[in-house]
């Protein structure tokens, strides 16, 4: 639109220079003739007596006269036989106009031709030629003050008609960015209206068109988070359910890569049946409430945390990256804030408090887990209301240290590996379920223990707990930069590396990772970034800003672990994301498992309507491969698709 204003303006400009020049000098060109032709005349008649008289000193003074003037360029006079009796011309001035000027004006005026007469004899013949020199240099400093004129004139008609048009086609460009956004199934409405009656009216409809689509995607989605609310969230205390809790404690015990060692806790609420039959069930519902929020509420600062009401007087936690005197610490104030609950201290109330801890790890059995904390919770039933019991914490040993020869420091051990980037990257193909072609790889950390790997699982929550994760992800993607810079461009396949949540809280991590991709342009667009889903809960904010730089960079952003906090579909919205992963729980057992298959079904709709891919985790098995790729997911990693790889074998 801009270069088609900007071809008619110089268009215009240059028809309108055209004409001027050209009519000025038709107009000169006439006046010329007409001037040297009344010259000629009245000089013939002032050399009629002279010529006559053959007074040839007159004729000569009265030429000279009119000569002189300085508006012809020569005048001839010539007896009645065609021979010159006086002739002046003007010497030619200097070229101070450009021959193609000259050229292109062209201008020959006629001369100016008049007979002498004596009475009625014929003397001589006079013929003046006007100075058309003159006319190319009056035209020339003419044309160029036309075309300065109608320069400013254009220039300042440029900027306000684009102003105008800008102002007319803004309205515009909003409708096609609202209708993108009604693609990616964000349904703001255009503000202000414009002004125009016309586009008014179209925008009117459009942000009808937009509520109206709002309300019914809106539907969709509470339709959805309704059904698995049922499947997976209790409807008292609105926590996670039993199936829901343990879902999430397999998925984390079994995943041989993702870092997890913490402490599993039982807390039961004793007498709640002589509660119910005293004060009421709703009584009893609503102290059952309060207890969850409390619960809650104590263990939100737990990075990770999964807490539920896994039956009906019975509630679990799992605390992950945790010490067992941390956590007794935790649950002992939690039982203290929930035995001042206004309905345990009515007169009579018979409700008792107790917990049972047990530390665990990658690699642990879930069932001798829950058995340990079920046994643990049974002695400390031996005990007072609010007791805390840890089940065989000796011979569990410390669970954020696991005993491994070669390291007594784990401290120094780790700020060696990451102050001399000691770490062995492995590389996990996820592959795309519509072609089985290689998406990416993910890049798994691995440490040298004794010429022994050990993986992430063990020594992550260390670095947790040490406050090195932000230096280690810092020092995992300056690995990553190097190795692809290093790499020609054809051979360069796109890397998914996790980044701690700790690290996208810290206040100059964002900084640094993006000043870094800056620095590194071809090289941005090869990686993805991952974050746990409990990141956008803790972080939303500085989230949406990340992801949102990251994409101007080439570089993407995807939310791993997606289903483990019970979070709103919603958030999806304010997000630009490249992917999003499920989180192995839904995947373990999704063959025979419905209410998984309905989740990850209406999450494939939810996310390919807003142009986000989906991926899962943790596919160990043909069956749950072939569902997944009827599910219509875009890609997918696990041991049945391709284990962890050193660099040079995974290539």
């Amino acid at each position: 639109m801009v270069l088609l204003i900007t071809g008619l303006l110089l268009v215009l400009l240059a028809g309108i220079c055209y004409l001027s020049v050209r009519n000025s000098r038709d107009y000169l060109e006439m006046q010329m003739h007409s001037h040297a032709q009344d010259t000629a005349t009245s000089l013939g008649l002032s050399l009629s007596r002279p010529l006559g008289q053959d007074d040839l000193a007159m004729v000569q003074t009265m030429v000279d006269a009119i000569f002189d003037r300085g508006d012809f360029t020569e005048i001839i006079v010539r007896n009645p036989d065609g021979d010159v009796i006086t002739r002046r011309t003007l010497q030619p001035p200097p070229h101070l106009v450009p021959p193609w000027f000259v050229n292109w004006l062209e201008i020959n005026p006629m001369p100016g031709i008049s007979e002498i007469t004596d009475g009625w004899r014929r003397v001589g013949e006079v013929r003046v030629f006007a100075d058309k020199d003159a006319a190319n240099r009056n035209l020339w400093v003419a044309a160029k003050q036309a075309f300065w004129l109608f320069l400013f004139v254009g220039v300042i008609s440029w900027v306000v008609i684009l102003m105008i048009v800008r102002a007319v086609l803004t309205p515009l460009r909003t409708l096609e960015k609202q209708a993108d956004l009604i693609c990616n199934r964000d349904f703001t409405g255009q503000q202000p209206l414009p002004k125009t009656r016309e586009l008014k009216r179209v925008v009117q409809a459009i942000n009808r068109m937009t509520r109206q689509l709002k309300v019914l995607f809106d539907e969709q989605v509470a339709q959805i988070e309704q059904v698995r609310n049922q499947a997976y969230v209790d409807s008292i205390t609105g926590l996670g359910n039993g199936r829901f809790f343990n879902a999430q404690l397999n998925a984390r015990i079994e995943s041989p890569e993702e870092p997890f060692s913490g402490v599993l806790v039982r807390l039961q609420v004793k007498s709640m049946g002589e509660y119910n039959e005293h004060y009421g069930h709703d009584a009893g519902n609503l102290l059952l409430r309060r207890i969850g929020q409390v619960w809650q509420q104590a263990l939100e600062g737990v990075e990770g945390h999964c807490v539920a009401r896994v039956t009906g007087t019975r509630f679990a936690a799992l605390l992950p990256h945790q010490t067992i005197d941390q956590v007794q610490a935790m649950i002992t104030q939690a039982l203290g804030r929930i035995q001042r609950l206004d309905g345990l201290n009515l007169g009579g109330s018979p409700v008792k408090l107790y917990a049972g801890l047990s530390a665990c790890n990658v690699g642990h059995d879930p069932k001798l887990l829950e058995a340990q904390a079920a046994a643990a919770l049974e002695r400390a039933e031996s005990f007072q209301s609010g007791h805390v019991e840890v089940y065989d914490q000796a011979a569990h040993g410390e669970a954020l240290a696991p005993s491994m020869p070669g390291v007594s420091n784990w401290a120094g051990f780790l700020e060696e590996v990451i102050s001399k980037k000691k770490v062995v990257l492995h590389y996990q193909p996820v592959i795309s379920c519509v072609d089985q072609s290689l998406m990416h790889y993910e890049v798994l950390a691995r440490v040298a223990v004794e010429g022994k790997l050990i993986t992430a699982g063990h020594f992550i929550p260390l670095v947790e707990r040490f406050d090195m994760v932000s230096r280690f992800d810092r020092m995992i993607i300056e690995r990553l930069i190097e190795q692809l810079k290093n790499q020609q461009n054809g051979k360069r396949v796109p890397l998914a590396v996790n980044l701690s949540s700790h690290s996208v809280r810290e206040e100059d991590f964002d900084g640094w990772l993006l000043a870094t991709l800056r620095n590194h342009p071809d090289v941005a667009p090869y990686l993805i970034f991952e974050v746990p889903e409990i990141t956008v809960r803790t972080a939303h904010g500085k989230l949406r800003r990340l992801a949102a730089s990251l994409r101007e960079l080439g570089a993407k952003l995807t939310i791993d672990h997606f289903g483990t906090t019970n979070s709103s579909f919603g958030y999806l919205s304010g997000l630009q994301l490249y992917s999003i992963k499920v989180d192995s729980s839904y995947i373990r057992d999704i063959e025979d498992n419905l209410d998984h298959q309905f989740f990850v079904q209406s999450l494939v709709r939810i996310a390919h309507s807003r142009q986000i891919l989906l991926t899962a985790e943790m596919v160990e098995g043909e069956g749950q491969w072939d569902l997944l790729r009827r599910f219509q997911l875009d890609g997918a990693q696990g041991y049945f698709l391709g284990e962890p790889q050193p660099g040079q074998e995974a290539a």
